[in-house]
């Protein structure tokens, strides 16, 4: 099944049932009371200093004080639960066959492309009888304000980040309490080729456009911070194009060097979250490197399926890097750089990486997708 174009595999959780409803604390109101612009939404204005562009972001909060989940790696948040014992509301997800109504037209619901305790993607026929990627909020036990941020944050970066290599939305809306993103529909994710050893000039053309993505990211002073497999989205024409997707956990610099999340995806945590508690745009090179060696050798750099402990013990014992040396080819040692340990000793650009990995013979003796 063709993967979405946003976030439908947000970690290795067990996907929540898309057709449940949800119970949601009393806070969370009727859509109506507060109306959003089917464009651009402005109901989180930028902080001070920031880039109007970009939005704003939530205040920090130290994601490593939660406890890990039990039942693996997943992605983790540190927020509040809702009060016991107060009153609840309940919504309904959209279901096949539903219809979802924008100012700029209808999606008609045909498939469920993916669900996961964040957020769920479903294939619609849209304006113009368009195939769109239409991803849903979840509200996961939210309160109303943190689900509207986080959607209203996700939708102007967007809309500002326009790049070949980043998913393209066309549409952001609310209905029945829930919040929506419109976006291109691709064929699938990373996570379908991995598995089995790609060759070398595969990875580098997937690398090469995923770095490029990244670099571009960072010149406009974001970090990503959740570049797992299922996050990398693929279109075939007579070569894969990538699409970075997921911006639900993003976060903006402001001119800082790093940042403390709100959220951390444990299976593909940097070390300096362990060490510090805060993630960089290095740390987005360690997990496009994670990507890297998955590709080139089929298999993942770190073991995942493994008690939070042990997850730790991996990573802060330089476990990825030590396995890429171990690779002893030129592009293993290039990977191995990006999954140092200390970030003063990793690349200091996705720009850099893609200056060394251009001088591999596999790049330059290439005959798989040979210069335009």
């Amino acid at each position: 099944m063709p993967a979405p174009a946003l976030g439908g595999y947000p970690g290795p959780v067990t996907p929540a049932n898309p057709y449940q409803s949800q119970v949601i604390p009393p806070s969370y109101p009727h859509a109506q009371q507060y109306p959003q612009p089917a464009h651009v939404p402005q109901a989180v204005p930028p902080a001070p200093g920031s880039n109007p562009h970009l939005g704003a972001t939530t205040g920090p909060v130290p994601a490593m004080n939660a406890p890990p989940r039990a039942n693996g790696p997943g992605p983790v948040t540190t927020g509040g639960f809702p009060a016991v014992g107060l009153p609840r509301i309940t919504v309904q997800y959209p279901q096949v066959g539903s219809t979802l109504t924008s100012s700029r037209g209808s999606y008609q619901v045909t498939d469920v492309i993916g669900a996961g305790e964040f957020g769920a993607v479903y294939e619609c026929i849209g304006p113009f009888d368009q195939i769109y990627a239409v991803k849903m909020v979840r509200p996961a036990n939210r309160p109303y304000s943190e689900v509207h941020a986080e959607w209203a944050r996700e939708v102007q970066r967007l809309f500002a980040l326009r790049h070949p290599n980043v998913a393209y939305i066309y549409d952001s809306f609310t209905q029945d309490h829930l919040f929506f993103l419109a976006l291109e529909r691709c064929d699938h994710a990373l996570k379908a080729m991995l598995g089995t050893p790609m060759q070398e000039g595969l990875v580098i053309e997937i690398s090469r456009q995923l770095l490029a993505a990244v670099q571009f990211l960072h010149d406009n002073d974001v970090v990503h911070d959740d570049l797992h497999a299922g996050n990398v989205l693929i279109t075939h024409t007579d070569r894969p194009t990538v699409k970075i997707s997921d911006f639900g956990i993003s976060h903006e610099l402001r001119g800082m060097p790093a940042i403390r999340p709100n959220v951390v995806h444990h299976a593909i945590m940097a070390p300096e979250i362990l060490a510090t508690g805060y993630t960089s745009k290095q740390s987005d090179l360690y997990q496009v490197g994670l990507l890297l060696y998955w590709m080139l050798t089929g298999e993942a750099a770190i073991q995942m399926d493994v008690p939070y402990q042990e997850l730790v013990r991996q990573v802060s014992e330089g476990e990825p890097r030590k396995r890429a040396e171990m690779l002893g080819t030129p592009l293993g040692n290039l990977i191995a750089k990006m999954l140092r340990r200390r970030e003063a000793f990793r690349y200091t650009s996705a720009r850099e990486v893609w200056a060394d990995l251009r001088e591999l013979p596999a790049w330059k003796q290439r005959q798989l997708f040979p210069a335009r």
